[in-house]
């Protein structure tokens, strides 16, 4: 509501692949896409060269790997991404397996699945 009510238009879908992608449809008008690192929309070339509108390229997450730097210079397009967005969760994440091994959880909750421990 808050694009819509300023005269913007959201478009939202997982259909990123392909000619007739919705993606594919939709970037020839976008200003901005955002897109997320684990299952990103590439942003070739081709797609620059079809995005006459388009201003930002943006990660929502780390990494730019899935868009082409140079096409992006070259259309003048901004590259951004959210740096440190997902940094303490994943020293989280790193810490709890570290933990899963040293105390050896998956084994002992085999044993828990199996019937095993009784107290």
């Amino acid at each position: 509501k808050f694009l819509e009510d300023r005269g913007h238009t959201l478009v939202v879908t997982s259909d990123k692949d392909g000619d007739n992608s919705v993606f594919e449809k939709e970037i020839v008008d976008a200003d901005i896409v955002i897109s997320q690192p684990f299952w990103p929309a590439y942003i070739t070339a081709d797609r620059f060269a079809k995005a006459k509108n388009l201003k930002m390229c943006v990660t929502a997450g780390i990494g730019s790997d899935h868009v082409d730097l140079e096409a992006a210079c070259d259309n003048k397009v901004t590259v951004t991404e959210v740096t440190f967005c997902n940094s303490i969760s994943v020293a989280e994440h790193v810490v709890m397996q570290i933990l899963a091994l040293v105390r050896n959880y998956m084994p002992s909750y085999q044993i828990v699945r199996d019937g095993g421990w009784n107290i």
